[in-house]
């Protein structure tokens, strides 16, 4: 569709050709090769390397996620010959799609901008982990969780593992860290900071979801485009 459309302005056509689409194109890989490297069932504690993987394209998907939205905008600024009251160019800043950008949001019509205001909590989660993730605790997925129930022996074990480790007594240590991890299992969990409280979401049903939004905006965003 974004394709197919007749753009007046070359840098409205470039954000939705090399912008949007590109990204969305990158969007599904990334969901795809989460997906493999993590499948949604799994419980088994997975290998560093295929937590490492999934790391990096939820990483990718929530920049892109990120910036696809603001490629939407761009073409609206572009294409529409958008600009301040007093016929300055809008500043970079301002452009956006989020209740903070108000100068773009109110050249929307009355049904489009209704229908912005219902994504604003979804707007602001994904603002919340792409910040994170570009200026302060990158996106973790840990790599085993443990019962409460069995945190004490968990616990007990790291400190015989450690006295193990004092005394060279690497045979003992293997022995106590292999039972360790008979005690970890496997939730397909993201968060970034521990101390900022962040809430621990289960990636696999985020990613479709926020893919599904960015779709449906998408979509929407072109029938206004075209009005």
């Amino acid at each position: 569709m974004y394709l197919a459309q007749d753009y007046k302005s070359a840098p409205a056509k470039e954000h939705a050709h090399h912008g949007f689409v590109r990204r969305v194109k990158t969007l599904v890989r990334c969901i795809q090769n989460v997906f493999e490297a993590l499948p949604p069932h799994r419980d088994t504690v997975p290998s560093s390397e295929a937590i490492s993987d999934a790391t990096i394209n939820i990483q990718a998907f929530v920049f892109n996620s990120f910036g696809a939205i603001d490629n939407l905008a761009w073409i609206w600024v572009n294409e529409k010959g958008l600009k301040k009251k007093n016929g300055s160019p809008i500043p970079d800043a301002y452009v956006g799609l989020r209740k903070a950008n108000k100068l773009v949001r109110e050249s929307f019509s009355p049904e489009f901008c209704g229908y912005l205001e219902k994504l604003d909590n979804w707007f602001e989660n994904l603002d919340d982990f792409r910040h994170a993730l570009a200026h302060r605790i990158p996106l973790y997925i840990p790599p085993f969780v443990i019962s409460p129930e069995n945190e004490p022996r968990y616990h007990g074990l790291e400190e015989r593992k450690w006295a193990a480790l004092v005394q060279q007594d690497f045979r003992q240590y293997e022995n106590l860290d292999a039972e360790q991890a008979t005690l970890g299992f496997f939730r397909p969990w993201m968060r970034h900071s521990f101390l900022e409280n962040s809430t621990p979401i289960v990636f696999h049903v985020q990613l479709l979801a926020d893919f599904n939004t960015i779709e449906e905006l998408g979509e929407k965003f072109l029938i206004e485009l075209k009005r």
